[in-house]
């Protein structure tokens, strides 16, 4: 986050001295565009992160799966009598 901080203050320095060499739309609109990022990075790093959390409900024979990233489910076959797998 520190780097988008850093760049986004140098277009802003930047497009202030753009503007002042060539006064016209295209600096101040990178001027605005480099305030409202600037803005973006400040305000994005001041919300502490939140943990993810899992929860699942599974009923009386059911199965549940949960995972924080990739998983390998064995084999899972239909039965010939019921329609539910097994």
């Amino acid at each position: 986050m520190l780097i988008i901080r850093i760049l986004s203050t140098l277009a802003l320095i930047g497009s202030i001295l753009w503007f002042t060499k060539m006064p016209d739309y295209e600096p101040a609109i990178a001027i605005v565009t480099s305030i409202t990022a600037l803005i973006a990075a400040w305000y994005k790093g001041q919300k502490p992160e939140q943990q993810a959390t899992q929860r699942q409900g599974v009923a009386e024979n059911g199965v549940g799966i949960q995972a924080g990233g990739n998983i390998t489910i064995g084999e899972i076959s239909l039965g010939q009598k019921a329609k539910d797998a097994e």
